[in-house]
């Protein structure tokens, strides 16, 4: 009975988290939106509750594959914004075939440690599909949407069930499921088709380029963080050094840049 309790409290607080997430970054300026989008959301959410209805040892197993399960997601968004000129019903279902194909191979063959879940599986994957992004062509401008319980609602129900289905299969089916559900496009997923609904076709190359840099390292820190900080101390403790960890890079990265957020390329 507690577990279920914790399934559907992992539903309603990633949900709602997944949902205010894609609204805010409807409102922040261009330069940021990718940071919006890439907090670690599922990802942070999905390893809590390994942790929680698991062990914070659990999460260890679960986090070294995270980088590795991003490589799958970040095919899922190239492939998306390569085919979206197609439609959304064939750039939807080719892009999840994509996703699936890759976290096969990742299941098939798990990475057996943190530096080969980064440097073989995640780095490149992630970069070959950011340079193939942004060769298309970029629209940035997008309309801000009402903060209502409709848009909430239909967002919070995406998000919450990828949240659960994580917890779900790293309970029964172990934790390198678990991690490639954390891992999983959820929020990418639901922003494309807001957006691709809302604002058109022509700004989904835009979205996707923002997803990239600095937000893909700063999930890959999180991961890395969280596996070393979970077993020791704690799951509330390792969740929040863990974000600091992402986030600290974010700032580093545009105080590094040294230039107006508002010019930044998105």
């Amino acid at each position: 009975m507690f577990f279920y309790l914790q399934l559907a409290i992992s539903f309603l607080v990633g949900g709602i988290f997944i949902a205010l997430q894609t609204l805010f970054a409807e409102r922040v300026p261009l330069a940021w939106r990718g940071i919006v989008l890439t907090i670690p959301s599922t990802v942070a959410i999905g390893l809590f509750f390994i942790g929680l209805t698991k062990t914070p040892a659990d999460v260890v197993s679960a986090a070294q594959t995270i980088p590795a399960a991003l490589a799958p997601t970040y095919t899922f968004v190239m492939t998306f914004a390569m085919l979206v000129n197609h439609g959304i019903w064939f750039a939807m279902p080719a892009a999840f075939l994509m996703w699936g194909l890759f976290a096969f191979v990742i299941l098939e063959f798990p990475p057996a440690g943190l530096a080969t879940s980064v440097f073989l599986f995640s780095l490149p994957a992630i970069v070959l599909a950011y340079l193939i992004i942004r060769k298309l062509p970029q629209v940035h401008t997008l309309k801000k949407f009402p903060l209502n319980a409709k848009h909430i609602a239909g967002r919070s129900l995406l998000g919450g069930t990828i949240i659960v289905l994580a917890t779900v299969f790293a309970k029964t089916l172990g934790n390198t499921w678990g991690a490639l559900l954390s891992a999983f496009p959820a929020v990418f997923s639901s922003t494309f088709i807001i957006f691709y609904n809302l604002h058109g076709k022509e700004v989904i190359p835009a979205a996707a380029k923002s997803l990239f840099f600095p937000g893909a390292i700063g999930l890959i820190i999180y991961a890395i963080v969280a596996a070393f900080t979970f077993p020791s101390c704690g799951i509330w403790i390792g969740t929040l050094l863990a974000y600091l960890g992402s986030l600290s890079f974010a700032v580093v990265y545009y105080l590094i840049k040294d230039i107006d957020v508002e010019t930044l390329p998105s």
